[in-house]
């Protein structure tokens, strides 16, 4: 404390009073100062002074004032609390005081008891600590995101060499050992990978720098896609997997698709991860809406798991917590998605929860609240189903909750529930047997197993658990059809509508044959079309895994260690496009992308789309890119599908003179199919794991983009409509959907030209042929 004052018995008083003053446990230290003068030294010299008196006359009539003024300032102390006190009150009136100058008292001298300046000392002290404590903490925030920044960028550019090199070695032709090896090794650095960004994720929460989107949201697709994600894993441990997605929530609502997914993802993936037989069920419910506009919808996630006892389920959603430490140790993980899970519920002002009983499972729950979107779809699912009214069907499911799912999905589209006896039913649905089935079971054998209809029996729709190397989905023998578990509804309304005879567009039969993919041309060749690639990347792996990954997706490459050599070698009309590292000697991606921005400015030459690569992935982080003059922001490790979309967003898909052949040849060209798997399969040497997710990937962004285009068009956005065509097209090409390029192709043409009507009437046939893509991938 500073006592700053020009009367000597001020001083004496003061220490007689306060000498023996303790806060927290520490004596206070009084500094003297007898001018204005003096007190300025010993602020330039101390940083640690808590309160200060002020007196107001002192060498001038407003020193005190003036060294106020001083210290907020020119030496920029908002911590210290001043505390005026003054024996001519009317020389300095309190209001101009107040209003005039930041203190935070003000005190005649003869109102100053010694019982009175000891409660003031200590509310300064106080305030001052609070102030401290609250910038401290603040600074310790600012440091954790640094390091945690430094981290995910030192820990990532590894990564994206070890993921990278997994990927395209998957690539190469290996025996069943080899592939399962490298299967572990890449879900072991996936698992990293997430650990990795669960830590990102927790750090953003708590710096406050996490945002939640207000978009559309398609709530079957999230929980149908989660579904998916998690269904090898499910069917390898012999586990039931069920949804159930009310028939009653919009096609299209408005929040955060991504947090939504993570949440639902979490919950989900934790209920597999803990249960080892028995089943799991998820499900997405609407309940009574709060207020006109408003959609409140309740998620859950139940298991026949381990179960959480009532002591621990308290502290379950803490950070870095688990139920037991034995639990971390048989099961790992860091024992962070439920405390993030619990503060994105929050950050979206919805209640998380969860119900358990050890040894008997456990039921978590989250319930959120959404905007309708009103007039906007969503999702190809309502779009696509075919229509069922007043068709006959009769349920022979034991199982009550998948009886319930299917009840509610046939009763929506307009199907008659009847008893399974009646001589009315048209179609049966029953189980197929239970528990998985031996990988050696084919779908055939299976239905040679149920009597085929005869006569005028009803048609058969068979439901099975699956298994992991068993076909999903698909029309077996004499009407019978087979869908394995989870149900999607629109595969099982297209299945009943196909038994019944209904004339719905079936998925084309599934070519295994080659499929001529483009070779990487060379650079002069692509230097000459305009679509040679120049990458700049300093690390020599990384160096290895972009270009290898840039020649499998049939793209020639030059790549240069810094952005200096980067600059030097640039060449307007010639590169296409520019992949950076945004850290590197000498030149760093921001000061490249600079340069180029500049001469293209100086020299009115084109714009060249400008790629950030980077492990830095940090909030914030892909807004400082685009800050910085680039067009797009790809954190590493990035996988195959990721660059392939975004490379095609920015220069269109690789050519392919396979169109040209077939456009200039004699015969017709033959109808292009639906789904060809050659091209999954010669990425991935088979159809693994990664394969499937590869494939869930591509359906998801099928659906995206579909789903961008069509609100486009509602919008009457024609050029932002192309822009998702031009991508659909280009994905649905190269991850095998030959028919829906051709569709999407026409759409976009249509819209080149104007004809908006005719475009319109063409892209409403888009989600179905997305529905036949997912159908025709279901069968594998």
């Amino acid at each position: 404390m500073l006592v700053v004052d020009d009367d000597e018995e001020v001083h004496i008083m003061t220490r007689l009073v306060l000498g023996r003053l303790t806060y927290k446990g520490r004596p206070l230290e009084l500094l003297s100062a007898r001018s204005g003068v003096e007190a300025d030294a010993i602020f330039r010299r101390r940083d640690d002074i808590a309160v200060a008196l002020l007196d107001i006359v002192m060498e001038t009539d407003d020193a005190g004032l003036r060294l106020a003024r001083r210290i907020r300032d020119d030496f920029a102390n908002s911590d210290v609390r001043l505390i005026l006190r003054t024996g001519q009150p009317g020389q300095a009136p309190v209001r101009d005081v107040i209003v005039n100058y930041d203190i935070n008292d003000y005190k005649s001298k003869t109102e100053l008891t010694a019982e009175k300046l000891f409660i003031t000392i200590i509310t300064g002290l106080r305030s001052f600590d609070n102030i401290r404590s609250a910038r401290m903490a603040e600074s310790a925030s600012r440091l954790k995101s640094s390091f945690l920044a430094a981290m995910s960028h030192e820990i990532r550019t590894p990564m994206n060499g070890v993921l990278g090199m997994l990927e395209l070695l998957s690539l190469t032709g290996l025996d069943s050992d080899q592939l399962e090896m490298l299967s572990t090794a890449q879900v072991s650095a996936g698992a990293l990978l997430r650990i990795i960004d669960d830590i990102l994720d927790f750090s953003k929460i708590e710096a406050g720098r996490m945002d939640i989107d207000h978009q559309p949201v398609d709530i079957p697709a999230i929980v149908e896609g989660v579904a998916d994600m998690l269904a090898l894993q499910a069917r390898k441990k012999g586990l039931v997997l069920d949804i159930h997605v009310d028939p009653a929530i919009p096609p299209c609502l408005l929040g955060d698709p991504v947090r939504l997914r993570q949440i639902l993802f979490n919950l989900a993936g934790n209920a597999v991860k803990f249960t080892d037989h028995g089943s799991l069920h998820i499900r997405a419910d609407r309940t009574p809406d709060p207020a006109p506009g408003r959609v409140r919808l309740r998620f859950t996630v139940r298991d026949t798991g381990i179960g959480i006892s009532t002591e621990h389920q308290a502290r379950l959603f803490q950070p870095f917590v688990q139920a037991e430490t034995s639990i971390g140790r048989r099961f790992g993980g860091t024992g962070l998605g439920l405390s993030i899970s619990q503060r994105l519920v929050h950050l979206m002002h919805g209640a998380i929860g969860l119900d358990s009983v050890p040894g008997r499972g456990s039921t978590f729950w989250f319930t959120l609240e959404l905007d309708a979107a009103e007039g906007v779809q969503a999702g190809t699912a309502a779009l696509a189903a075919p229509p069922l009214a007043g068709l006959g069907v009769g349920l022979d499911i034991t199982d009550p909750d998948l009886a319930e799912t299917l009840a509610a999905y046939l009763v929506r589209d307009g199907a008659v529930l009847l008893d399974t006896h009646r001589p009315d039913v048209q179609v049966r649905i029953a189980m197929a047997g239970t528990g998985p089935l031996p990988s050696s079971t084919s779908a055939l054998a299976l239905s040679e197993t149920i009597p085929a209809p005869s006569g005028g029996g009803p048609a058969l729709v068979l439901i099975a658990d699956g298994e992991a190397r068993w076909p999903c989905e698909g029309l077996v023998a004499d009407g019978r059809l087979l869908l394995s578990r989870p149900i999607r509804r629109a595969a099982l309304l297209r299945a009943v509508a196909v038994a019944a005879g209904q004339p719905v567009a079936e998925p084309a039969a599934l070519r295994t044959g080659p499929v001529n993919r483009p070779p990487v041309p060379g650079p002069a060749e692509a230097a000459a079309s305009g679509r040679l690639i120049l990458v700049a990347e300093d690390q020599k792996v990384n160096q290895m895994v972009i270009r290898r990954q840039l020649e499998q997706l049939g793209h020639a490459c030059e790549i240069h260690g810094d952005g200096v050599a980067a600059l030097a070698a640039w060449k307007p009309g010639a590169h296409g496009l520019l992949l950076t590292d945004c850290n590197m000697p000498d030149m760093d991606g921001y000061e490249l992308t600079a340069a180029i921005r500049a001469r293209e400015a100086a020299g009115t030459l084109p714009r060249m789309p400008v790629i950030a690569l980077t492990a830095n992935a940090m909030a914030g982080e892909d807004q400082r890119c685009l800050n910085a003059g680039m067009d797009d922001f790809l954190a590493k490790p990035v996988d195959l599908a990721q660059l392939q979309r975004c490379l095609e967003r920015w220069m269109g898909p690789v050519p392919e003179p396979s169109d040209t052949a077939r456009a200039t040849g004699p015969d017709s060209p033959p109808a292009p199919a639906i789904f060809d798997p050659a091209i999954t399969i010669d990425l991935f040497g088979g159809l693994d794991g990664e394969a499937a997710a590869f494939l869930e990937e591509f359906r998801r962004s099928l659906r995206d983009l579909s789903t961008a285009a069509l609100r486009a068009l509602q919008d009457g956005d024609r050029e932002k409509a192309r822009g998702r065509v031009h991508a659909l097209a280009g994905v649905a090409k190269n991850g095998g959907a030959p028919a829906l390029g051709v569709l999407a192709d026409r759409v976009e043409a249509a819209l080149k030209e104007g004809r908006t009507t005719e475009a319109g009437i063409d892209a409403i046939k888009i989600p179905g042929m997305i529905d036949e893509v997912v159908a025709a991938i279901g069968t594998l």
